[in-house]
């Protein structure tokens, strides 16, 4: 079972996270967000200097107890896969097999219980 496993979010130092600026956060909040979720905590800076840090919904979970690393994890693994099936070959193949008629999916299945059996017997 690759989970639960033992990983943490990586947690830089205040002086080493990207800065944002306080007004930034104001006038952009949402494009902010969307930074933090992205690539991880943010260093808020007002007059040049840290004042508060922007962290993303999961390192705060794992800071309270709220979730485990290994679930973070799994869901950034789905995330990935979800990302993967969005591909040009990915949607063609979709829609290939939304449109095969009953004889074709039959055949389909035949040709690969026919591949799978000759793994088995090599």
């Amino acid at each position: 079972m690759k989970y639960p496993i033992n990983t943490s979010y990586p947690c830089p130092q205040v002086r080493e996270m990207p800065p944002v600026t306080a007004t930034d956060l104001k006038n952009h909040t949402a494009d902010v967000l969307d930074r933090v979720a992205i690539q991880g905590p943010l260093a808020i800076t007002r007059h040049d200097k840290p004042r508060a840090v922007l962290i993303p919904i999961e390192l705060y979970e794992q800071f309270m107890g709220g979730q485990p690393a290994w679930l973070a994890e799994l869901r950034r693994e789905c995330q990935g896969m979800l990302e993967d099936m969005q591909s040009p070959e990915q949607k063609e193949g979709a829609k290939r097999l939304m449109e095969a008629t009953p004889e074709e999916l039959g055949e389909a299945a035949v040709r690969g219980a026919q591949r799978k059996n000759k793994g088995q017997f090599a």
